[in-house]
């Protein structure tokens, strides 16, 4: 993802946060998890600390695959509300270059790790 990619994401995940908190008042593993991260990532309590809740439906990112390169796509989340899942689906112009890559990134898969 780009920087501006990351931060617009970084904030729509502490939104999310802050909204399962609302909804799961007495979750003490959220709590605990919330606590954390305010403690250990300055980002995260900078974020935390505008008290915006959202919703985010939809994004635009160019994400840096390691084996395929950039590839910009629109990104649409679908939520559950009674189950709080959440699917998000990226999909790229037709028959476009993007497009191309995309479906790559599909047989590239996931980099390589190394074991040691």
């Amino acid at each position: 993802m780009t920087e501006q990619d990351r931060g617009a994401t970084d904030a729509a995940v502490v939104s999310d946060l802050r909204g399962a908190t609302g909804r799961f008042p007495q979750d003490s593993r959220l709590a605990a998890l919330i606590r954390d991260l305010n403690a250990g990532n300055e980002k995260f309590a900078e974020l935390w600390a505008t008290g915006e809740v959202t919703v985010h439906r939809e994004d635009h990112k160019t994400i840096d695959h390691p084996s395929v390169g950039p590839v910009t796509v629109d990104c649409d989340v679908l939520t559950d509300g009674d189950t709080e899942l959440k699917i998000v689906i990226m999909t790229a112009v037709p028959g476009s270059e993007d497009e191309t890559e995309l479906r790559l990134t599909a047989i590239a898969g996931p980099p390589a790790t190394t074991h040691n």
